[in-house]
């Protein structure tokens, strides 16, 4: 147990994540997103159409949260929402033409920031640092997924 928030991982990955995002916002803003950008580049790389549902669940987002961030990229005109021609209940997302330079200045945004984020690092370490987030992120979600209890269903 970490005797104080310098011991502890996931006090860091928040601060990280929090000036991380603070970057991205100030990087995007001028060209009219400040926020939701990792759901386009999420939605640019997907192999298939996705639902709002199926969406939540790859990025871990509740529903309301899922609908509020489709909702305000689709007033900009990023994405729009699709008859799924199997299931009149769904609708799958759509990524629209004007997202995709936006998708391109993300990109780039994540590339600059990581550069600055891993300065000093020889690429193979970058490589394995990058990978090892992705690893704990994943061993966290089995984590939640596995407790019996929600804490979100207790409120």
């Amino acid at each position: 147990m970490p005797k104080n928030k310098e011991d502890s991982l996931g006090y860091w990955c928040a601060m990280a994540g929090q000036q991380y995002l603070l970057a991205m916002r100030r990087m995007l803003v001028p060209q009219g997103l400040d926020r939701w950008f990792y759901i386009l580049v999420h939605l640019a790389d997907a192999q298939a159409p996705l639902s709002q549902q199926q969406l939540a669940d790859e990025l871990s987002l509740d529903k309301a949260t899922m609908v509020r961030a489709i909702d305000h990229l689709s007033a900009e005109g990023y994405v729009a929402r699709r008859p799924c021609p199997n299931d009149r209940r769904k609708h799958h997302l759509e990524l629209l033409p004007k997202a995709r330079p936006l998708v391109r200045s993300i990109r780039r945004s994540y590339s600059s920031l990581n550069s600055i984020a891993l300065d000093g690092m020889p690429a193979a370490e970058r490589w394995a640092a990058i990978q090892e987030v992705k690893y704990m992120v994943e061993r966290l979600k089995k984590a939640n997924s596995s407790t019996k209890t929600n804490p979100s269903s207790t409120r």
